[in-house]
């Protein structure tokens, strides 16, 4: 069972809550005065936060098109058009403040985080329900207020720290935080989240973030700022939780029957049907040509001859993750498309239409913290043996083997640290592939010039390019923004 989270406004500045019932929105309008009364109301609110994330401007779109079509995984041209001219610039990195793609993802983040800063501040102050479950309701918007930070911290530098709900126009400009500021925000917060979230939900509430979704999105964070023994420490409390596995086929981590299970850790949630908040992927993947099961896709993130032939021979992996058309099979690709590669991996056959899916998108997996653990453990003792075998427990799996015995496909012993960490980019690479990696793998290894490079040598990456601009509606709304180096 899927929890789907409608979002209902209430009548604050920015302030938005959610509908308690999963099976509708409800009629009305609520304000401060007369909402955060009860249970139902504080589950409302965070139902909001949630809400937020499925937007085409995070989760539903934008997210993925910054992490892969802003990568070597993905390119536009070679016979391909797109009349998206953001990601078109975004694609050959040749973008500049003015991109309206950064301003949506920037203020979709903020009216995210604003949600959460009220459940957060009103749910403090509700005495209807008890200690446990008003710090529970609260670390749930403390896990999304967080994971927006992190997106925007590592995407833009240091930005506005807003910790508390806006319910006026006055004093709404706000100075940078440095980024160090930023990221103490984000572990307290995670830390908070770790102590008073449960383990795990009832399928009723699946979605909802718990204990081990804290756990491991801070092993993300000690990862990225490459404070490894923390990184180490925080991946070892997941994996001693026992709660998540890896699945034995790499192809069942995306069917949709197995949402929410197992491997996963969390998912943003979208489910098909009239009425519910469907993934745009499978659609929006699908190219114009195909058009099974009833209609066709728009071809987006188009994916790169590099990326394909990045896969060894033997890993199922890129079947599951991209599709070569045939010029001479049905549907027929056009001949004018030199590499007729798309993403593969968002499949649901029930979706009636281009933004129908099923498909929910995922944030954290077992697999990441293996492969996390692996990275921090290695580069802070090169040649330890415990990284290497979780390590190969993902790549036994890629090749259709048991995890747990040594293959002729593991990675061998006594490779340098840089070795490592080359080797380990690389199967992120193919392991996360179109799941909102990408980029801030190369960011945190420092490999994005060189990757392009690799790709395609025409498309200059500049030094600034490891962050993203100020959006100029920004800069012209907050006189205390400044705008990053080089732009």
């Amino acid at each position: 069972m899927k929890l789907i989270f409608h979002a209902l406004t209430i009548i604050t500045i920015c302030s938005v809550a959610g509908c308690a019932k999963l099976d509708g929105v409800p009629e009305g309008t609520y304000t401060t005065d007369n909402f955060y009364r009860t249970e139902e109301d504080a589950i409302s609110a965070v139902n909001a936060v949630y809400s937020g994330m499925t937007s085409p401007y995070l989760y539903n779109q934008f997210m993925e098109v910054i992490q892969s079509q802003g990568t070597d995984d993905c390119e536009w041209g070679y016979g391909r058009n797109t009349r998206n001219t953001d990601k078109n610039v975004l694609d050959k990195f040749t973008y500049d403040a003015g991109t309206n793609l950064f301003f949506q993802f920037w203020s979709t983040s903020y009216q995210v985080i604003n949600r959460a800063n009220a459940a957060i501040d009103n749910i403090a102050a509700m005495t209807s329900i008890n200690d446990d479950k008003k710090q529970q309701y609260q670390g749930e918007a403390k896990f999304v207020r967080a994971l927006m930070y992190f997106n925007l911290v590592r995407l833009f530098g240091g930005v506005p720290l807003q910790l508390s709900a806006t319910t006026s126009l006055k004093d709404l400009a706000i100075k940078r935080a440095g980024a160090e500021e930023v990221y103490a925000q984000i572990i307290a917060d995670l830390q908070f989240c770790g102590e008073h979230l449960p383990l795990s939900n009832s399928a009723a509430n699946a979605g909802r973030a718990t204990k081990g979704g804290a756990m491991a999105l801070l092993v993300k964070v000690f990862l990225t700022r490459r404070n490894y023994p923390q990184a180490v420490e925080e991946a070892r409390k997941v994996m001693a939780l026992g709660s998540y596995s890896l699945w034995p086929a790499y192809r069942e981590v995306f069917e949709i029957a197995n949402e929410n299970r197992t491997e996963s850790i969390f998912e943003v949630q979208f489910i098909s049907g009239s009425g519910n908040i469907g993934s745009s992927y499978a659609g929006y993947y699908r190219p114009a040509f195909d058009k099974r099961p009833g209609f066709g896709g728009f071809g987006d993130n188009p994916v790169t001859e590099n990326h394909y032939k990045a896969y060894p021979p033997g890993d199922l992996r890129r079947d599951i993750n991209v599709i070569q058309y045939s010029y001479t099979s049905d549907p027929k690709a056009p001949t004018t498309i030199k590499y007729p590669y798309y993403v593969a991996k968002y499949k649901d056959p029930a979706a009636i239409g281009v933004d129908d899916g099923g498909n929910n998108y995922i944030i954290l997996r077992y697999a990441d913290v293996l492969l996390m653990f692996a990275e921090a453990l290695y580069l802070s003792d090169p040649g330890n043996a415990e990284a290497l075998e979780a390590f190969n427990q993902v790549r036994r799996r890629a090749y259709g083997l048991p995890v747990n015995a040594p293959s002729a496909h593991d990675l061998a012993p006594g490779l340098s640290a840089a070795a490592f960490q080359d080797s380990l980019l690389l199967e992120r690479r193919l392991e996360f592939a179109f799941e909102g990696q990408r980029r801030f793998d190369l960011l945190r290894t420092g490999k994005l010039q060189e990757a392009m490079q690799a790709q395609d040598a025409s498309i200059t990456v500049r030094d600034q390019d490891t962050l993203f601009p100020i959006p100029t509606q920004e800069m012209d709304a907050n006189p205390l923004l400044e705008q990053n180096p080089g732009y």
